[in-house]
C-alpha cells in the first residue's frame, strides 16, 4: 500500500470507502435481512457501524484545509 501524499487523494479514498461500504450494506439488507436469514440483523448492524465511522472519517478529512488544520 502506498503512502497518501495528497489530501485530495485521501479524501477520494475515504469517499470510495464510504461508497463501497454503503453498497455492501444495501446488499446485506436486500439479500439477508429481507429473507430473515439467521444473524443477518447483527451483520447489518455491524456494517452500519463501520459505515458510520467511514462517513465520519470522510467528513473529517474533507473539512481539513491544505495546511493540515481544521478549517476556520
Amino acid at each position: 500500500m502506498k503512502k497518501t501524499k495528497d489530501l485530495d487523494e485521501l479524501v477520494f479514498e475515504a469517499g470510495s470507502l464510504v461508497t463501497s461500504i454503503d453498497a455492501l450494506d444495501d446488499f446485506v439488507y436486500d439479500y439477508f435481512v429481507n429473507k430473515n436469514i439467521d444473524h443477518s440483523e447483527k451483520l447489518s448492524g455491524l456494517i452500519t457501524v463501520i459505515k458510520q465511522y467511514a462517513e465520519n472519517h470522510y467528513t473529517d478529512i474533507d473539512d481539513l484545509n491544505t495546511f493540515g488544520g481544521d478549517e476556520q
